[in-house]
């Protein structure tokens, strides 16, 4: 299996990156204003009419020129699709770098910008010392709230491993946030809570309608992706703390559950956590440690009776079985039957995956005083994240 990660890191200001990643936005503005002008989205067909003109014009690498043409393409087709007006763009446009146009060290890495190719040093946290012995692949400069970052993509192939352990269905939803089939609960009280108290102040600054209110509400909301992030990680790390190897993890394929209509007050709930986002954080986790993911279809689990296969009755978070009168909690006998279709052949396997990683780096260390890999290694201490029990 193949594993991928995404470092963030921050950044120092580089006049000459910064001057590159200004141009390399005027440019993507360039080609998307004579594409929409053209009346043209394809991106062979943008290429073939910008290319040259922006290369003489810029003064850019091919590359950058290449993948500008890329962005241009994408927005065109977007605006095609909804009748949208013209495109604008900002002034720093996150930009993209691959073997051809960076290299990474373990306490730098060299950047190609309209001055030539430059040395930026980096600080590595701690914690992303454990990746550094991967295959550095691709990388992407971008600028957020006047503070520069790289993130940098790491692969390494996990040896695949029998599937002779155990299996565990992992059941998500509103009054638990994760329910396992090996009877571990993770309560979403305290996270509504929280979600409640967002609600009532971004409630209170959208009314308002002033600058500093948007400005406000713009941070609230950042706040409020990061603690679902964080609370996502702590759980996934729960999860997957007590499988080993060998192991197999089942989750719910939620293809298409934006599409249902519940209701204002459960849509909210349903929709307003990102359990696609737990669910990468558990698969990618599973996937570094050899432990095999599949997605099942996840209709009827919660009415099914887990124990003699027939249909029941679910009350709110109780479940009974009308035939056999077997009868327990209702996430639970969901996640049990997760875990059954799970061995199934129908299951689809999840290999590949890319984490969100915070850009928290108060505790980084600087690594240039090793300058191999297994020198690396050998220094690294073995400490883990904190972990989060909800209840």
């Amino acid at each position: 299996m193949k594993s991928v990660v995404t470092l963030k890191l921050k950044m120092r200001k580089n006049p000459a990156l910064l001057q590159t990643m200004e141009v390399y936005s005027k440019a993507v503005a360039y080609i998307a204003e004579q594409g929409y002008t053209n009346k043209i989205s394809n991106r062979y067909q943008l290429h073939h009419l910008c290319y040259y003109r922006a290369k003489q014009q810029f003064h850019l690498p091919s590359q950058f020129i290449i993948n500008a043409n890329r962005v241009a393409s994408q927005t065109l087709r977007s605006v095609k699709k909804s009748k949208g007006r013209q495109p604008l763009f900002k002034a720093y446009l996150p930009l993209d770098f691959d073997k051809r146009t960076f290299t990474f060290s373990f306490d730098k890495v060299r950047l190609t910008t309209i001055e030539g190719r430059m040395d930026i040093p980096l600080d590595i946290p701690e914690y992303y010392w454990r990746y550094l012995d991967w295959s550095w692949q691709t990388a992407q400069v971008m600028m957020q709230h006047e503070q520069l970052f790289i993130h940098i993509t790491f692969t390494r192939n996990i040896p695949s491993v029998a599937n002779d352990g155990k299996t565990v269905g992992i059941d998500l939803g509103i009054r638990h946030l994760v329910v396992a089939s090996d009877k571990r609960f993770f309560s979403s009280k305290q996270v509504k809570k929280k979600r409640i108290m967002f609600k009532r102040l971004k409630a209170k600054l959208q009314a308002k309608c002033t600058k500093s209110a948007k400005q406000l509400l713009r941070k609230i909301s950042g706040r409020e992706q990061r603690f679902i992030a964080w609370v996502n990680h702590n759980v996934s790390k729960e999860i997957i703390s007590t499988a080993e190897p060998g192991d197999k993890i089942v989750l719910e394929n939620l293809k298409g559950i934006r599409r249902k209509r519940l209701g204002k007050n459960i849509n909210f709930w349903l929709h307003g956590w990102s359990f696609y986002q737990l669910q990468n954080f558990i698969t990618y986790k599973a996937t570094i440690k050899g432990i095999q993911v599949v997605k099942v279809n996840p209709c009827y689990t919660s009415q099914i009776c887990s124990h003699c296969i027939s249909l029941g009755s679910r009350t709110g978070n109780f479940f009974r079985c009308t035939q056999c009168g077997y009868s327990l909690n209702a996430d639970l006998n969901a996640s049990i039957n997760l875990a059954k279709r799970g061995s199934m052949s129908d299951s689809v396997l999840v290999a590949v995956n890319q984490p969100y990683i915070s850009g928290d780096d108060s505790k980084a260390t600087r690594v240039s005083s090793y300058r191999t890999a297994d020198e690396l290694r050998d220094n690294v201490p073995s400490g883990t994240l904190s972990t989060l029990v909800l209840e």
